[in-house]
């Protein structure tokens, strides 16, 4: 609070002498100061003789009693600054109380004395406006004393009439105070003068005047008086005439042609030291301070504001209400010392930092706020909105920010990765082969499960192996064929695939995902058939040639493409799991493979609707293959009725139409209805950057790739692309896909 501030001030000019000397902590004190040390050491030790009023009401009835009176002076060692409270209660007794002091030490370089006593005039406009506003006073309440008549001149003059010194400090206090608040001291009644020139501790707490102000401040009516300001040459700025052309200059530094904050920042500090280093190369050379960084943020903030709130600013200086229309009403705005737009606000009287309290105003819009929130994200790890609002808000007040930081965070790269949403697009129409009457099994998909244990033998110590299971699915009917085989290579799924059509016949058309057995198995099936051309003789050549089964992959990595066997695996390891207890001998594996075979091919192709007592005996893959579910009862045997083989033959014929008409009507119509992905979306386009999906690894090491090409479906749409990743071209659907917020070029 500076209450001994007049007994402190000759240990602070005391230490400028000892810095003035280049001392070492080490090093031997001259006599002169040493005697000057034991001096105040010996004055300190009556500091606990000091008695100081805990409480001063200032919470009286009348707040018009209460006035604040600051006085400052100057000697030619150092400048002081102290502040008074003036209470008159409604008794009519007066009461003053010091507040506060500021103490500052002469700078080294020597000033002549006005422009001492101007900086004690600084001091105390800033302490004045601290402690006003701490107090909530009105600036009416507030008057400044000097018993120095030039600087009471320069208040009163035009401040571009004096030199840069005189000219940049009269423009802050009269920011801070109105000249018309400023009056004249004698030096005798100025306790501020004790404060310049320094007062032994034991004296001070005897010297009314420092405690309590001029003896004339607690009378009545104070005479607030000016001598006649004469005009003064001291400080001015000498007129010279001169002709200029002038050009609108354009903004040294444009915010929008970087892409960090330090990095605009850095650029900044250069520039300044640049223009204030006098082209001295080293100067511009040493390492950024934090204070440079500081005044640099500053500065941009300056340029920023100015650009969006000019008018606000203007109507503050000019103390107008900001106007209705202005995002700033709500806001209570005002302009801090360095001429930075601030938020009034209402927490003035919590424990917050003053940054805190009164945060700088930045519109949502600017360059230097997305630069601001980049930084805030990246100082945040990767924060939410939450975490970067209560980061930001520590120092900067942004309008609309949560619509700048959402539109940050959206379109970031690193986060976009981690969120990784996969588009879809809508549900395709059914090929061909599902929905057209055709033999079981013509058209066929099929899948592998597994692996198995199986083993060798029967008996303890018996050695097991893996074996795994080729399901082959029928497209139209959905009935399955369930084959062991030894392992996934080519050679073993090419015996599967023959004992699969030995039993239920060739297929014309087969689908498979891109696993290497089937791309092998498609390769050797392909030359099975050119070699069976050359040694089957005759018309048989001709007949195999149109007989070779036709292979057809689904894209790599796309199970959705072949969800029907996809669903057969799921439920052929559905009845595995509830009976396998133990390991199984290849015929024993064989022969459950059999019956879960049959429980499938049992399973109604439509759900069987409990409500309906006429349906008893639904459809199901089985009345395809045998005329009858596998594991129901036995149909009645008609051998023993008499009729001829045609009405015979026509029977069963008959009885296979109807399956068919029933597959027709109660199976085939529920295909119509999509029961997800039913909305058609956005196709990725030519150039666009996605991320590859791998259920392997994690989003943030996901390949990143560029679409070279688009395969549309049957009906148009785009579901496989093409995507370049490094040098090679893979082919994807679009659920293994995801977008990334950059635009493509």
């Amino acid at each position: 609070m500076g209450w001994l501030g007049a007994s402190i001030i000759p240990a602070k000019i005391l230490i400028q002498k000892l810095w003035l000397k280049n001392l070492n902590w080490n090093d031997k004190i001259d006599e002169d100061l040493e005697k000057e040390w034991l001096i105040l050491r010996k004055s300190f030790k009556q500091i606990k003789n000091v008695e100081i009023p805990r409480w001063i009401d200032t919470e009286c009835e009348d707040s018009k009693n209460v006035t604040l009176h600051g006085f400052c002076d100057a000697s030619n060692k150092a400048y002081c600054a102290v502040v008074y409270c003036r209470i008159a209660n409604n008794k009519g007794e007066i009461k003053t109380n010091i507040i506060a002091s500021r103490t500052r030490v002469a700078p080294v370089k020597p000033l002549s004395l006005p422009r001492l006593e101007l900086c004690g005039a600084v001091i105390l406009a800033r302490l004045l406006t601290h402690i006003r506003e701490a107090m909530r006073l009105s600036p009416t309440k507030v008057f400044a004393w000097t018993d120095s008549s030039v600087v009471l001149s320069w208040l009163f003059g035009d401040p571009n009439r004096w030199k840069p010194f005189v000219s940049n400090r009269v423009v802050e206090i009269l920011d801070n105070l109105c000249n018309t608040q400023w009056f004249h001291v004698k030096t005798n009644d100025n306790p501020a003068d004790i404060g310049s020139r320094g007062m032994n501790l034991q004296q001070l707490i005897q010297f009314k005047q420092w405690w309590e102000g001029p003896a004339w401040l607690k009378e009545k009516n104070i005479e607030y008086s000016r001598p006649n300001l004469i005009p003064t040459d001291i400080e001015r700025i000498k007129n010279i005439q001169v002709n200029l052309k002038t050009e609108t200059k354009k903004q040294r530094i444009k915010l929008e042609n970087f892409d960090s904050l330090q990095e605009l920042l850095k650029v900044v500090v250069y520039c300044s030291r640049f223009i204030n280093s006098k082209k001295q190369p080293d100067e511009i050379r040493k390492n950024i301070t934090t204070e440079e960084y500081e005044n640099a943020l500053l500065k941009c903030v300056r340029i920023v504001q100015k650009r969006e709130y000019e008018e606000d600013i203007k109507n503050i200086r000019m103390k107008v209400r900001v106007k209705k229309g202005s995002s700033l009403k709500s806001l209570n705005p005002f302009l801090d010392t360095p001429n930075i737009l601030r938020v009034g606000g209402r927490l003035q009287r919590s424990e917050l930092t003053q940054e805190q309290k009164h945060p700088i105003i930045l519109s949502s819009s600017n360059h230097l706020t997305s630069l601001l929130i980049a930084d805030a994200h990246k100082k945040t790890l990767h924060g939410g909105i939450q975490l970067m609002l209560c980061y930001l808000r520590n120092r900067f007040w942004i309008i609309r920010a949560k619509n700048a930081i959402k539109f940050y965070i959206r379109n970031c790269i690193v986060c976009a990765r981690q969120r990784a949403t996969i588009r879809t697009q809508i549900m395709g129409e059914l090929p061909k082969a599902r929905v057209t009457p055709a033999r079981p099994f013509l058209h066929s998909g099929v899948d592998f499960a597994g692996p198995l244990q199986v083993l060798h033998s029967k008996g303890r110590g018996a050695k097991t192996s893996k074996a795994y299971i080729a399901i082959f699915v029928c497209m139209v009917t959905k009935a399955i064929h369930l084959e062991l085989v030894g392992d996934l290579t080519a050679e073993s799924f090419i015996g599967a695939f023959h004992r699969f059509v030995a039993r239920r016949g060739k297929c014309s058309h087969i689908w498979s995902d891109q696993g290497r057995n089937f791309v092998g198995a498609n390769k050797d099936l392909a030359d099975a058939w050119k070699q069976a051309r050359l040694e089957i003789p005759g018309y048989l050549i001709d007949t195999l040639a149109l007989d070779g089964t036709q292979w057809h992959f689904i894209p790599p990595h796309s199970p959705n493409f072949g969800g029907l066997w996809e669903a057969g695996v799921k439920s052929t390891k559905y009845h595995l799991r509830r009976i396998m207890t133990r390991n199984l001998t290849q015929e024993e594996m064989t022969t459950v493979l059999c019956q879960i075979e049959a429980c499938l091919n049992s399973r109604p192709l439509v759900p069987i609707d409990t409500e309906d007592v006429d349906v008893i005996d639904p459809l199901t893959p089985g009345h395809f293959l045998i005329g009858e579910a596998p594991i129901l009862p036995p149909s009645p045997d008609l051998r023993d009725i008499n009729a001829s083989k045609l009405t015979r033959w026509q029977f069963t014929q008959k009885i296979v139409r109807d399956f068919w008409q029933r597959w027709h009507t109660e199976y085939l119509s529920r295909l119509q209805e999509r029961t997800k992905w039913i909305k058609r979306e956005s196709e990725y386009e030519i150039g666009d950057i996605v991320l590859l999906k791998d259920d392997n690894l994690p989003p943030g090491k996901w390949l990143l790739g560029r679409i070279m090409e688009k395969y549309p479906g049957p009906d148009g749409i785009a579901r496989v692309y093409g995507v370049k990743c490094g040098t090679n071209i893979l082919k994807r659907s679009i659920s293994k896909l995801c977008a990334l917020p950059i635009e493509s070029k």
